[in-house]
């Protein structure tokens, strides 16, 4: 049976990362960015405006599907061949219970990540509101509105769609740089620590490489695109990766090490609420060495 105090833990860490989701969002909502000015004759915001190569509906389903799904089946092979190593059907339905609770601290700590990376990415796009490369097309200034065009423009002389103007007022840092590095960096360090099959040595470093491939792709379509300076994408990037690190840490901390306190589960229990922070607990007879 699942203790009270086990699902009070669930209910609570479901609530963090939903809270995150929620303010981060909110924020991309409901507020309005820091309104930067800019001189007419800045070449540096007078690119075209062109559609991304990499749309934010396919950044999220390859980043938030992929990840999940090979992190199951890894976790599934890990599982069965500690199965096939101990030989003991005894522990089968324990084995089986912290194949969820494992997979379950995977997904929280990788979306509470993801997260986190979207609200960190919004908090400086906001405050600071610098303007993107396609900014002037965007905006259709209607200079007749200045007295002096060639000083610092202030004033809102912008009479193009709202929604597109606002959005060009949000460049740094790069959101696509920014979480599609998260994604990577995790799913890099994630098979580095648990992937651990040496019949075919490369096969590690070749997946590792695809994810970081994309990554990269993505974010240098970010400046191709004119959607960001390279400073954007380098600051979205640059954040991505050290939160990925972070929580990519976080899992080998959480789930992969061997617990301090195993008396609970030796009796097929789940951990409790005050274990489930340490690490993810194991069963006695499973070693957890990479």
């Amino acid at each position: 049976m699942v203790s009270g105090l086990v699902i009070l833990s669930v209910v609570i860490e479901i609530g963090i990362f939903v809270s995150v989701a929620v303010i981060s969002v909110c924020m991309r909502n409901f507020l309005s960015p820091h309104k930067q000015g800019f001189f007419k004759d800045d070449e540096s915001l007078m690119h075209p405006y062109h559609s991304s190569t990499i749309p934010s509906y396919v950044l999220y389903i390859v980043g938030f599907l992929v990840p999940p799904a090979v992190m199951l089946l890894v976790e599934l092979i890990h599982v069965k061949n500690i199965k096939l190593k101990r030989g003991n059907a005894k522990n089968s339905a324990l084995f089986n219970k912290q194949l969820v609770w494992n997979f379950y601290h995977l997904m929280c700590l990788f979306i509470f990540g993801a997260g986190v990376t979207h609200l960190l990415t919004n908090i400086p796009k906001y405050c600071i509101g610098r303007l993107r490369p396609h900014f002037i097309e965007v905006c259709k200034p209607d200079w007749s509105l200045v007295n002096d065009t060639s000083k610092y423009i202030t004033e809102d002389i912008c009479t193009g769609e709202k929604a597109l103007i606002q959005e060009a007022r949000l460049s740094f840092p790069s959101g696509h740089s920014s979480m599609a590095l998260y994604c990577a960096v995790v799913f890099m360090l994630y098979l580095q620590k648990r992937f651990t099959w040496k019949g075919v040595f490369l096969i590690r470093p070749l997946i590792q490489t695809i994810a970081f491939s994309m990554a990269f792709f993505t974010c240098l379509s970010r400046i191709s695109d004119y959607k960001h300076h390279w400073s954007d994408v380098l600051g979205g990037a640059v954040l991505g990766i050290v939160i990925g690190y972070i929580i990519a840490h976080a899992m080998v901390e959480c789930v992969f090490k061997k617990a301090a306190r195993l008396a609970r589960t030796t009796s097929g229990e789940l951990p409790s609420t005050f274990s489930v922070y340490r690490s993810s607990p194991v069963p006695a007879s499973v070693s957890t060495h990479f």
